[in-house]
């Protein structure tokens, strides 16, 4: 059998096409009218999404059968084959990867029975409402409704199962207020899971005891098998083309599930579809394998792909001084984030305490004390798209009373071993720490006027947290702190990025739309490839929506797959 390569799909074997087309194989490609162009003038399809591969039938070495195909194994295709399993489906669920995708730990669901028993009611109608104004409106409100209204049936259907593995769902009520005057809702809607004392499966990810969990009932996870396209006829999905090494499998199937991630990994998507993430991103903790495959397959089978983007970045992109944000060429041509080496970035998890920040000018910019990705779009008006934390000896204790939710709690929940975090970054040389303020400026690479001006700010820092009111910028008083106890620390700072929130547009049943909102018979999105939900930025005062929709989502798939089948 001949081996194409990836770049050997783009070519076409126009010889063969007239064959392959009997087969389904070679499907019209709708381009979004918003879609960003390729670089040559003739072409309307952009570089990052190509042309659909055109795969020989003589290259198709094996043909499998099923119902219903999940493609990819994470937190969504994993709660998806649990479902399935346990209706008894026929079906398969391939994954690229030797392993299941790691376990997001976090999952939001509305007024659970444990939100319930905590006394922590969600607002329903103030939290649709929170979660448009983050996506300006671009978003279509009745897919959110849907986990919204059955997120709770999600938590309990998971938890009967994690009960078995000996784990219990914990509900974390320390959030539903309003934070740091910004009037910004925090849903109470945060769980995730913790193994029992007695449990054998401790430390084990949800995806590791869901894979074991439908290997119990007989089914099993292809792994080392990547989608290439879906296959349709008479206008419908009816299976992909699937690889392995270097053969190529046609599955069929009645109704296939894509799962597959974001695009984080793919830096030509990123800085096509997410230009603004893409200069302000240092360091990149996605699940590095999710190029977007899903979602260019899905555009090649007509779907249509959200127009606004949206990222889910966390203020935490710590950097040696001197190191911009955004891609850079390396010698060979690929894009890679700055610096290349590990050592040169890490993620930060103080990083998103408010501190004081300032540019590579020695100024204040903006008001600390917001959502995670609101200082990083502030900074994308500075030299590098980079800033500066600064904080004294007394961060702890500043920890406590700030008060952040979600991860950002980590620091004050965990204070001693964050603690031992920052020493191990000084000893890195990312964070700097000094027995002088004008050691520190040193340090952090202020010279001149900006070093002038950065001791200066950090005085006015100390006024305003003397008089208690932040007339520069509205910081609220209890977020404000002093800098005037050795030693000093400071760090750089840029975005990381964990996923992509734009995907391709679904309805209510999770079924995939094209560009005039009709659906594409037999195929549906859930997770990070599909839309419809976020737009501009993720809602991260509203933890763990994004890992909630998408159970929620696989399982409305399944059930809706199975009542056609």
């Amino acid at each position: 059998m001949k081996n194409i390569s990836r770049r050997d799909f783009l070519k076409g074997m126009a010889a063969g096409a007239a064959g392959i087309a009997s087969y389904g194989l070679i499907s019209s490609v709708s381009v979004p009218a918003h879609a960003d162009v390729a670089d040559s003038s003739e072409s309307t399809i952009p570089s990052w999404l190509g042309e659909a591969p055109v795969i020989a039938e003589s290259d198709i070495s094996d043909t499998w059968d099923t119902d219903l195909l999940i493609v990819g194994a994470g937190n969504g295709g994993m709660v998806a084959a649990a479902k399935a399993a346990d209706l008894g489906l026929n079906f398969r669920i391939i994954e690229q990867m030797s392993i299941v995708a790691d376990s997001r730990d976090f999952f939001g669901a509305v007024n659970s029975k444990y939100t319930l028993d905590a006394g922590c009611k969600v607002d329903y109608a103030r939290l649709l409402g929170e979660l448009s104004r983050y996506a300006s409106g671009k978003c279509d409100q009745r897919v959110i409704k849907v986990w919204m209204d059955e997120s709770a049936d999600m938590i309990d259907y998971i938890a009967g199962i994690l009960d078995q593995y000996g784990y219990d769902i914990v509900f974390e009520p320390d959030t539903g207020v309003e934070t740091s005057g910004t009037q910004y809702y925090c849903s109470p809607q945060q769980h995730t899971a913790s193994a029992r004392e007695d449990s054998e499966y401790a430390g084990k990810g949800r995806n590791q005891l869901l894979l074991d969990y439908i290997e119990k009932k007989g089914y099993s996870v292809d792994f080392g098998t990547s989608l290439v396209e879906l296959i349709k006829e008479n206008g419908a999905v009816v299976g992909v083309i699937a690889q392995q090494s270097n053969k190529y499998i046609r599955i069929n199937a009645k109704a296939v599930i894509l799962a597959t991630g974001g695009y984080a990994g793919n830096p030509e998507m990123m800085m096509a579809k997410n230009p603004l993430a893409s200069k302000l991103m240092a360091v990149n903790f996605n699940y590095l394998p999710n190029k977007g495959q899903g979602h260019k397959a899905a555009l090649w089978a007509g779907a249509a792909m959200d127009i606004e983007p949206a990222a889910m970045m966390f203020d935490r992109g710590a950097i040696k001084p001197g190191v911009d944000a955004g891609y850079v060429q390396n010698e060979k041509g690929d894009w890679i984030l700055p610096g290349g080496a590990i050592t040169t970035m890490t993620e930060y998890n103080p990083g998103s305490q408010p501190f004081l920040k300032v540019s590579r000018n020695g100024d204040r910019f903006a008001n600390e004390s917001c959502p995670y990705n609101d200082i990083l779009f502030a900074a994308s008006h500075l030299p590098g798209r980079v800033y500066c934390q600064v904080y004294d000896a007394n961060f702890k204790e500043d920890w406590q009373r700030f008060h952040t939710l979600g991860c950002s709690s980590v620091s004050r929940m965990i204070p001693d071993i964050m603690g031992m975090l920052i020493e191990g970054k000084v000893e890195e040389g990312i964070v700097m720490k000094a027995d002088t303020l004008d050691e520190l400026a040193d340090k952090l690479g202020f010279e001149g006027e900006a070093k002038e001006t950065f001791l200066a700010t950090v005085d006015r820092y100390n006024e305003l947290y003397d008089a208690q009111e932040d007339v520069d910028f509205g910081k609220p008083a209890y977020r404000l702190s002093e800098i005037r106890t050795a030693p000093f620390y400071g760090v750089w700072l840029a975005g990381n990025i964990l996923t992509t929130g734009d995907g391709i547009c679904i309805n209510t049943k999770m079924q995939a739309l094209d560009e005039d909102q009709n659906v594409i018979p037999g195929l549906y999105c859930i997770g990070d490839v599909s839309g419809s939900f976020f737009a501009n930025n993720y809602p991260e005062l509203c933890p763990g929506t994004a890992c909630g929709r998408t159970m929620t989502f696989a399982l409305k798939a399944v059930n809706t797959i199975a009542q056609t089948l």
